[in-house]
């Protein structure tokens, strides 16, 4: 029972470190992208991991795991035993800022993420359309903000991180599979960054990546991996009619 909880927990906690994957989707803004990306990225979970664990001991310092379990909103609820009612009221509005700034950088990756699959044909290309004066997918970037007006109108806000986790999570296991299979596929490929932890050609890292997030889609409920699942089919479908559409005008 305690295992499954923190199984569930940590499905749900993933939705906290989500961010540290889009430095890849802003490479072309950064000097020595091969170095710095991967840099950044470990640097930034490490950090990240790090501040969540001072902040949970913190808090069960301050309010026992029972309290903080029956409560709705746990850190201000701790700000407020320590400090008093100015300790929630300053915690709720960095929450809203901290909110409003995760909010954003999603919206500026997925803008990039349409972006670029614009220009390698997998969507539309008029997603792929720069602004002439600002030098931004400014196309994509309203697709994003009327998809994101969409999932507002669900209402629960657990539901579209459920989806949205979900959405990574099979992400992720794609990627890390694509790292196993291009090690024989591409042996020649350049890898600016290459896994470490190998034995011979086989990554071992990737392979536990793959196995856990593979475990971790198994985790949510069904309507938030039907609805994932829909979303990724649409996906599939759009690609699969544009490549095709792409190999007719190659072969014509």
């Amino acid at each position: 029972m305690v295992f499954t909880g923190i199984i569930l927990a940590f499905v749900l906690i993933f939705f906290a470190f989500i961010g540290f994957e889009d430095m890849a989707n802003v490479a072309e803004e950064v000097r020595k992208p091969k170095k710095t990306i991967p840099r950044a990225i470990i640097l930034s979970i490490v950090i990240t991991a790090i501040i969540y664990i001072l902040v949970s001991l913190a808090s069960i310092r301050i309010l026992n795991w029972e309290d903080l379990a029956a409560s709705s909103a746990p850190l201000a609820d701790v700000a407020h035993s320590a400090i008093g009612t100015n300790g929630s009221v300053t915690l709720s509005l960095i929450a809203l800022f901290a909110t409003a700034s995760t909010v954003l950088i999603t919206l500026v990756a997925g803008a990039r993420i349409l972006y670029g699959m614009a220009k390698s044909k997998s969507l539309p290309e008029f997603l792929g359309r720069v602004h002439a004066k600002t030098k931004t997918p400014w196309i994509a970037v309203i697709a994003i903000l009327v998809t994101s007006i969409g999932f507002a109108f669900v209402g629960d806000i657990v539901i579209i991180a459920n989806i949205v986790v979900f959405a990574v999570v099979i992400t992720f296991a794609a990627i890390n599979l694509a790292v196993i299979v291009l090690r024989y596929t591409e042996p020649v490929l350049e890898r600016p960054f290459r896994v470490p932890v190998n034995i011979g050609k086989f990554p071992i890292l990737p392979l536990f990546g793959f196995g856990t997030t593979v475990y971790m889609a198994l985790q949510f409920e069904v309507e938030v991996v039907l609805v994932g699942l829909a979303i990724i089919g649409i996906g599939s479908v759009l690609y699969i009619i544009l490549k095709r559409r792409k190999d007719f005008m190659i072969s014509d």
